[in-house]
């Protein structure tokens, strides 16, 4: 369990680490292109494109980061229907689901980035490939699902939920 603790927080640092460097870089393009607007009369070319695909990348990176922090949203409807001593092994059901979930959408993003990449295909904005952009996909889906299944096997390992407030 020592191993699994360790490998999912250096996980999370890389992709905070990410987010932040794809965060940052989308600002910092949006302020030039805004400054080379005021001050030369023309702003820098892709920049607001890149700054698009930044923002994305941080976003669904983001996805891994929140389910590290068992962040994620989930219905309670059900919650109730059953006795409070089985919670334990309905997280533990929630999880396994949750990762087949994230292992199969994971494949599929994969067929997805191989398909682009083997198109060849181009952004429309700014003439580049988009397949190393797009490889965040089956990134944050086995990155997730990896978790979910660490939280499966050692619950100890998964974070309490956020508070809610109502």
């Amino acid at each position: 369990m020592d191993t699994a603790r360790r490998l999912l927080g250096w996980l999370k640092a890389l992709e905070a680490t990410v987010c932040i460097i794809a965060f940052s870089a989308a600002a910092l393009a949006l302020v030039a292109d805004v400054l080379g607007r005021e001050l030369f009369g023309s702003g820098i070319f892709g920049a607001q494109r890149f700054a698009v695909w930044a923002t994305a990348i941080a976003g669904l990176v983001g996805f891994a980061l929140v389910t590290s922090e068992a962040g994620h949203l989930r219905p309670q409807f059900a919650d109730k229907w059953l006795p409070r001593a089985l919670d334990p092994w309905m997280d533990r059901i929630g999880d396994l689901l949750s990762a087949a979930i994230c292992i199969t959408l994971g494949i599929y993003a994969v067929g997805f980035v191989q398909s682009t990449y083997e198109l060849g295909e181009r952004a429309l904005a700014i003439p580049i490939k988009i397949w190393p952009i797009q490889i965040v996909l089956p990134w944050m889906f086995f990155s997730s699902a990896l978790r979910h299944l660490a939280f499966a096997i050692w619950p100890a390992l998964k974070p309490a939920p956020p508070q809610e407030t109502h």
